[in-house]
């Protein structure tokens, strides 16, 4: 039930060698095989009439009889075939999935305890379902650490009783195939970049080109020949050294081995898979990545995928840079005539010049930088609290700050000579930055010319003594009218008789204590 079977593709390696003039030593090196295992399958080709002359059709013949000869059907292989009915059901319900395979099906029975051979399930699972169909892909090669293939998958993952729709996030190095994995939530620019942070750290490199698909996140106007990458892709290509380059619209082919992977990862990792939330997935993702496909030998390279890098291509890759990428964020904006742009919710300023003008602004965690055609021309530290201004007064023309300022004293001057709790009120509405709350005061103006200069001044004292300074407020009471007050309480008359039973206060201390 164990016993390995010979893969057609080894047996036809050793015999193309053969024919090429290698000694059974050369084809044992080169292959990676035993020199008995050559001597063996040379053995049998020669016993079949094989010479190294020979053209492709007899040798074609041979290789088949070959295959034939070393993975003859076992003779229990009826017995094994029962064995595998139990698992009818599982198999039923398996198959109904998508992206299952006869390989993955053969994975999920062997994890259930068995030692069934990979043909044996491939056999039975085809005669359940004769329309499994293979795939047909193209392969692209390149030198050690020079190209990693990217694109995103949509799967759809299952935690417990929920099923959930995730993006497939696949970077493979083209020379070694080894393969980073990591299942997000969003296709946007920031997860687009974080995951090729990760995928970088996670193989210790950069590769010098990076194929990516025609992404929203990751080319802002998809063009064969001139791509304008986002932004925020292009600093993170410069500071980590590498070039970005898209594929072709909607051809597959060219990035071939990413295409295979998309597969792989639906068929290997999302196939029959449960897992307990997007963490696990991403961590069981890591592993699978370092010791479960990166361990199983590449049909094309005839190596194992980590195995191939650790040897060649983790040396050719690019170093990373001494300090991680801080990704920003990018926003094409307007100057208002106010002098600000509006950016993630606060506001920064600008000079005069520049109002009226698209510029685009970059925010980092520390800082907000403001650039027009590419030159920076402002930058101010970014405030984490929504709603702040960021106004630097020499951004106005001199005569704008002259009129500023005296504007506020005017505000002032108004508001006392309503009252002096008026005054106070716009005095403290006022205090924290005059530019910015000067809208707030001239509110309060307003509402004592609709109110009445002695009811303002009434409600502005009651307010006061709560420390309020919110017009919102201001303005509910001048329209309700203020809380009526209450009349003090009529102190009791005690008689003498009644004195003698008063303790006082201390006593019932003692009594507590």
């Amino acid at each position: 039930m164990s016993r390995r079977s010979i893969p057609m593709i080894e047996v036809a390696e050793v015999v193309y060698h053969w024919q090429k003039g290698q000694s059974k030593t050369q084809i044992a090196k080169s292959l990676g095989i035993s020199r008995p295992t050559v001597r063996k399958y040379l053995k049998i080709a020669e016993e079949a009439g094989l010479t190294r002359e020979a053209d492709a059709t007899a040798t074609a013949k041979v290789v088949d009889a070959l295959d034939k000869a070393l993975n003859p059907s076992p003779a229990n292989e009826g017995a094994v075939q029962q064995a595998l009915a139990v698992y009818d059901e599982n198999i039923k319900t398996w198959l109904s999935e998508p992206d299952m395979t006869a390989k993955q099906i053969w994975r999920l029975i062997n994890e259930l305890g068995n030692s069934f051979s990979y043909t044996s399930v491939k056999r039975y699972v085809r005669k359940l379902s004769p329309d499994m169909s293979r795939q047909v892909t193209i392969r692209l090669e390149t030198p050690a650490g020079e190209q990693a293939q990217v694109d995103f998958g949509q799967v759809t993952l299952t935690f417990g009783e929920i099923r959930k729709r995730v993006w497939a996030f696949i970077m493979t190095l083209a020379f070694s195939r080894h393969r980073f994995v990591r299942f997000v939530e969003r296709q946007d620019t920031a997860t687009w970049l974080d995951c090729h942070i990760r995928a970088f750290e996670f193989f210790g490199g950069v590769p010098r080109t990076v194929l990516l698909d025609n992404l929203k996140a990751g080319v802002v106007k998809p063009d064969l020949y001139d791509p304008t990458l986002n932004r925020a892709y292009g600093e993170l290509e410069r500071h980590y050294d590498f070039v970005a380059d898209p594929a072709k619209v909607r051809t597959p082919e060219h990035k071939g081995k990413v295409e295979r992977s998309v597969p792989v990862v639906r068929q290997q990792l999302v196939a029959g898979r449960q897992y307990l939330d997007l963490a696990d997935a991403n961590e069981k993702a890591l592993t699978w990545s370092r010791t479960g496909i990166g361990l199983v030998k590449n049909g094309t390279t005839q190596e194992e995928p980590v195995l191939r890098f650790e040897r060649e291509e983790l040396a050719a890759l690019l170093p990373l840079p001494s300090s991680r990428f801080e990704t920003p964020l990018w926003k094409e904006c307007t100057v208002h005539p106010d002098h600000h742009v509006v950016f993630d919710k606060s506001y920064y300023s600008l000079p005069t010049r520049y109002v009226g003008k698209k510029v685009w602004v970059k925010g980092t965690f520390r800082l907000v930088e403001i650039f027009l055609d590419r030159e920076l021309i402002k930058s101010h530290p970014r405030t984490s609290k929504p709603g702040t201004w960021q106004t630097d007064l020499a951004d106005y023309p001199e005569k704008a700050k002259a009129f500023l300022f005296a504007h506020p004293a005017w505000c002032r001057k108004q508001a006392e000579e309503m009252g002096s709790h008026v005054g106070r009120m716009v005095h403290a509405i006022l205090s924290p930055h005059s530019l910015q709350n000067l809208r707030k005061a001239q509110a309060v103006l307003r509402l004592g010319q609709k109110h009445g200069a002695e009811k303002l001044d009434a409600v502005c004292r009651h307010l006061l003594a709560f420390g309020s300074t919110y017009v919102k407020s201001l303005q509910r009471l001048l329209e309700k009218g203020l809380p009526e007050e209450q009349e003090p309480l009529p102190v009791p008359v005690v008689s003498e008789e009644g004195a003698t039973c008063l303790h006082p206060a201390t006593s019932f201390g003692e009594v507590a204590a």
